[in-house]
């Protein structure tokens, strides 16, 4: 074996690495570089949408933006117009969020999995953030409803992706192509025939 490739020991042809299988074990959908960059992608949509949102707010309300709307989890309440605005305005996201799901993931075996690590994560950078374990249950509410409605929209849209995609498939034909050139390079016999005896 030299560089993965086999020789028999009689003279005969080499067997080759299959390059096609390797190919296939980089683009699978399961595979574990591709689920990070996924993740990576999906996380980073997910607070990038948040950031634009919550400065159109600061904005339009004339407050100063900071980071404690989006990584704090003590600004969740619904005694003040702030909390309130805050929980609207991640329904949001988590809505825009299914977006990126169907696109970046489209699978939906897969869309609960991405819906919970956002959140898994979420919870993680909120904690490192603030040092402290998110105690605040309206902030554990609006997680709650947010992963429910990103795996439940996500799965239906990923569904709904797969069912188009195999519909569509299902309408080309591979050999039609083939037909019609062969019927190009291969004419029918009654023109060979007429073609014989005008050359008599």
């Amino acid at each position: 074996m030299v560089f993965g490739i086999n020789f028999s020991q009689t003279g005969e042809y080499a067997h080759l690495p299959n390059f096609g299988s390797i190919n296939h074990a980089l683009n699978d959908t399961f595979s574990p570089g591709r689920i990070l960059a996924q993740i990576i992608l999906l996380q980073t949509f997910y607070y990038f949408t948040a950031i634009m949102l919550f400065s159109v707010m600061a904005t339009l309300s004339g407050m100063n933006f900071t980071f404690d709307w989006l990584f704090s989890w003590e600004p969740v309440r619904i005694d003040n117009a702030l909390g309130l605005s805050l929980m609207a305005l991640w329904g949001t996201v988590a809505l825009i969020s299914v977006a990126f799901i169907t696109i970046v993931v489209g699978r939906s075996k897969l869309a609960w999995d991405f819906a919970v690590t956002v959140h898994l994560f979420n919870l993680i950078f909120c904690w490192f953030y603030t040092g402290r374990f998110p105690t605040n249950l309206w902030w554990w509410f609006l997680q709650i409803a947010s992963c429910l409605l990103m795996v439940g929209l996500g799965t239906y849209t990923t569904r709904w992706r797969e069912l188009r995609d195999t519909f569509f498939e299902g309408l080309v034909d591979p050999e039609m192509g083939n037909s019609k050139s062969s019927d190009i390079h291969n004419p029918a016999p009654t023109e060979s025939i007429a073609l014989q005896e005008i050359s008599k």
